[in-house]
């Protein structure tokens, strides 16, 4: 019984070994290759810090925040543009609008916009829904540097 267990702890310490010896070997060759170019130097590429390219759309709007003011319940028509810029040096594309409630209506183009072109993102809001002070945020994704911004509508709706 003994002699079983000592070959068996032998096995499993020799097993261990070549684990170790096997997992030693797969990290230096991968290493190996993923630093190695195609003329046998090596390159050390190391992470971006501002997660920025020379190459990158940039979105700048004039404002994001408008406010309203006083409204009376039921208006019509109660929008705004917020007028934005390309910036950057490359192609911008607005990928994607979120709003914060049914309230707010975001319409915007979704056509590519050159480097130092400019569109609107225009907001409506509808003011039949509540009555008092409001403020809506509305998030618009883009493949810009700055993965998203935040516009802001507010105001006060008067009852009737």
């Amino acid at each position: 019984m003994k002699v079983l267990l000592l070959l068996l702890t032998k096995n499993m310490l020799n097993m261990k070994l070549i684990i170790l010896i096997f997992s030693v070997f797969l990290f230096s060759v991968q290493s190996s290759f993923a630093l190695a170019n195609i003329d046998g130097t090596k390159t050390i590429v190391l992470a971006n810090p501002n997660n920025q390219s020379e190459t990158m759309a940039e979105i700048k709007f004039d404002t994001t925040v408008h406010d309203f003011g006083k409204i009376k319940n039921g208006a019509k028509d109660v929008k705004f543009k917020f007028k934005y810029t390309n910036t950057g040096n490359d192609v911008l594309f607005i990928t994607r609008v979120v709003k914060s409630c049914g309230c707010t209506e975001p319409v915007y183009s979704r056509e590519p916009l050159m480097p130092g072109q400019s569109s609107n993102v225009e907001i409506g809001y509808t003011t039949t829904e509540t009555v008092g002070t409001f403020n809506k945020k509305i998030t618009i994704f883009s493949n810009a540097n700055t993965e998203s911004v935040i516009l802001t509508i507010k105001g006060e709706v008067l009852a009737k």
